[in-house]
Order: C-alpha cells, then structure tokens, then sequence
C-alpha cells in the first residue's frame, strides 16, 4: 500500500546564539517547520560583552513583529567621541543620528543575554522547537533527508541542517568530513589581534562631558568612546545602566589556532594592562572600571571567509561562514541577513517543490552564498582596515581619523541594499532619506509598472 503522508520540510538549526534565533523567527514566518538545538543547556548565554543592531538588523527584527521589545531592552548609539594618546579629545561625531536619518532606524547596543531571551520568549511554542544541551557528533544521510546526532543519544530527523552554530561550528567540520580533501580548510579563520570584552555599571561620578577626557567624563549615554594608542585601542559604549567595553591588542604575528572566548582574564593581561590608568571619568580611571566589572572574558579576534557555505543538505549562516573583527558592530546584522537570503531560497523553492531533492537544494544554497558573500568580504575588510588605522594612536599624525570616517561613508550605500524576508508582508517598514533598494518580487513588479512583461 502506498504511503500517502504527506512529508513535511523540516529545517534542523544548529545553535542557539543570536543568528539562529532570528534564523527561528525567520522560518516561523515564512511556514517552514524547524527544531533548533543548542549545546549549552540554556538559550540565554551568560555573555561578557554586547551586541550592536544597525538599521538593517533592527529592519529585520521589524518585520518579524519585536520592533517594539526590541528597543526596551536596548540602548542608543548616536555619538561617537576619539581620545588621543596623551588624554585629548581629537574628534567627535554625531554619524550615529546620521544613520537613522537615512535609513529610518538607528544604531543600538544590547546586552546579548537579554537579546537571546526576547528572541526566545517571543516564539510561538518555543518548548516544541526548542532543544537545550544537545551536542552535535553526527550528521547522517538518508533517502530524502538528514539525521542529527547528539552526544545524549537522541536524533532529530529533517530535510536540511544549518549551521548557526559560530567559529568553530561542528557542521563545517562534519561538511569537511564528507566533502573532498581540500575543499574545507580545518580552521578557515585567522587572528591579527587579541580582545577582551566585558561590562562594569556605569559609574555615579562626575557623569557629564568635556572636551578633556582627562578632567570629566566622557561616559553619558548613547556616546561610544575610543582611546587610541599605538597598536592598541579601547572602545566604551554607555547605557543608562552600565558600560560596555572592548580593548584591542594588535599580535605580534597573526595566529592560526583553535582558542575560543575565556573569563580566565586579568588585569595583567596584555589587552587590558596598557588602558589601566587612563581616565575615563573625573576620579574614575579605567581600573575603576575593570575592579566593578560584572563579568569579562577575552579572545583571540579570529577572521575569515568559509570557501563553500554547503555540502549536501548541510549549509552554514553567521560566524560559521564568515568572521568579521567586532569594531564596526557588524557581525550579528551579517549573520541576520545571511538567515533572511537563506529563507528567501528556501520559501522560493518550496513554493515549486514542498520536497526538493538534494539538487534543488544545492542550487538554493548556491544563489545564497552567491547574493551574501561579496557583501560580507566587503564588510570584512572595511573592518579590518578601520581597525588597522584606529591602532595607530601615538606616533607622527596618530590615527587617521578623517580618512577612516570618509571610508565609513560606504556602509550607509550598503546598508541601504540589505536583505529582508521576502514572503512576510511589512507594510510598516521604516525608511529615511536614503530608501532601501532590496525589493520583494511583487514590490519589483509594480516598481517596474504592474508586473513582469514578456
């Protein structure tokens, strides 16, 4: 007797930070069925450091209705101020309130514990879709579909597995298992600089500004600070409620190996030491920061771009395909995008076929990797080129602050071309003076004056 069951598409995510998140609001929208699996045994992760929402991240979380929980767990960004070597204040920048002016939505900070549990409480049905200390070992193939499977034993069946699983994901190395040698390098990334990140609250004294950063404080709200030295920087981003901070140090040689995020930090550590004694506040200096810090941890600053996204019915979205240095803010809003084109391809093919084949399937993966990876070099160099000359604090000239900011002025173009859901109705979309150019197909055809013509 035949079997008439319909089969049903079924999406398994591999982790659980902010990109997968999304990734699962993304699909819940669109009607494709998914389960989502994270390692650790809790979705909010207990993290050291922030996260940072451009307009076109903040688009994407509008569309998907959190718009508005979105800006009650989150903070402002727009100025920006650069403190020399010796304690001066060398530029300041309101290019934050530029932004939403032309785009409509503005730059915010999170605390990326509480973003993961907005992302998570906002979920239809989250306990049906949501699997907790579930440790990836084994991708199995079988007639039309995958198996996942998890350290504990258990086994989820699906059409397709993404990735979303960061820098070390365990899906690019089971892709890397099955693919011919060479494809898939061991470890894709490498690092040019070592960060340490944390947060501290905010601190009560002599909270107002000055054009001296060595008599009063640089640290009100929806500022961002940068100190610059010589191969060295740190950034300061305030909130009503505490401070987010990152110290950079420059390698001496780039390096090549598997070494994630550690709280095993200290104030001899070569990333914080130089910045202990310099005043960020009238009578607080940044040790007074680092003594009250609620938590902090440091790592290498791995970069790089994956050579092929997929292998199989397995694909890769986020840090697992492409690293970007944490100065601009840019990964997460990459990571966001990428999960939108890949649900772009997926709605468009199940549209044609409910249970595409393995073919169809490589196609769809292609056209993504295709529309996003130009994109994300882009934002990976800009990045690392801004953080090169931001590490030129001291010697003749100092950093090249007024090159550094007409080279910014490519990220609004970019912006404005970002990707959103194509299959989700948004009629409430923001926009400034700069449009968004991306256009679902029904929007292009009636651009185009009524509908496609042969």
């Amino acid at each position: 007797m035949a079997d008439n069951k319909k089969k049903t598409f079924r999406a398994i995510i591999i982790g659980g930070g902010p990109v997968g998140m999304y990734l699962a609001h993304a699909l819940q929208e669109t009607g494709i069925d998914y389960v989502l699996c994270e390692k650790r045994d809790a979705i909010p992760p207990a993290t050291a450091f922030g996260l940072f929402l451009w307009p076109h991240g903040l688009r994407l979380l509008h569309q998907v209705g959190l718009i508005d929980q979105t800006e009650a767990i989150s903070s402002l960004l727009t100025k920006i101020t650069h403190v020399g070597p010796t304690g001066e204040v060398v530029r300041e920048y309101s290019d934050f309130g530029f932004i939403q002016l032309a785009h409509g939505y503005p730059v915010r900070m999170f605390d990326r514990a509480s973003l993961s549990r907005m992302l998570y409480d906002t979920l239809r049905e989250p306990g049906a879709h949501i699997r907790t200390s579930k440790q990836l070992v084994d991708v199995e193939r079988r007639a039309g579909g995958v198996t996942a499977v998890f350290a504990d034993g258990t086994r989820e069946e699906g059409s397709i597995v993404i990735g979303a699983d960061g820098i070390w994901s365990p899906v690019r190395n089971l892709m890397r298992r099955d693919a011919p040698e060479g494809l898939f390098e061991e470890n894709p990334y490498v690092a040019g600089y070592r960060a340490v990140f944390g947060r501290a609250p905010l601190p009560r004294q002599g909270i107002y500004s000055s054009s001296s950063a060595s008599s009063a404080s640089l640290l009100e709200p929806e500022r961002q600070v940068e100190f610059h030295r010589d191969g060295a920087m740190l950034q300061l981003f305030a909130s009503r409620r505490e401070v987010h901070f990152i110290s950079y140090r420059k390698l001496a040689e780039p390096r090549r190996e598997r070494k994630g995020f550690s709280t095993d930090v200290d104030a001899t550590d070569e990333a914080i030491a130089p910045w202990l004694d310099t005043r960020i506040a009238e009578d607080v200096t940044f040790r007074d920061l680092w003594r009250t810090r609620a938590a902090a941890g440091g790592a290498n600053l791995d970069e790089g771009m994956v050579r092929m996204w997929n292998w199989g019915r397995m694909v890769l979205v986020g840090d697992a395909a492409h690293k970007l240095l944490p100065n601009q803010g840019m990964g997460a809003n990459g990571g966001f995008e990428g999960a939108a084109s890949l649900v772009n391809q997926l709605t468009a093919l199940l549209r044609h076929e409910p249970d595409p084949d393995a073919a169809g399937l490589r196609q769809a993966f292609a056209a993504y990797q295709a529309e996003r990876q130009g994109v994300m070099a882009a934002y990976q160099r800009m990045a690392r080129d801004e953080l090169d000359g931001w590490t030129r604090g001291g010697g003749e000239g100092g950093p090249p602050l007024d090159a550094l900011r007409a080279a910014d002025g490519l990220i609004s173009p970019m912006v404005a071309c970002s990707v959103r859901l194509d299959a989700v109705p948004f009629p409430d979309e923001r926009a400034g003076f700069s449009p968004w150019v991306y256009k679902v197909p029904a929007e292009a055809a009636r651009a185009a004056g009524g509908g496609a013509k042969l």
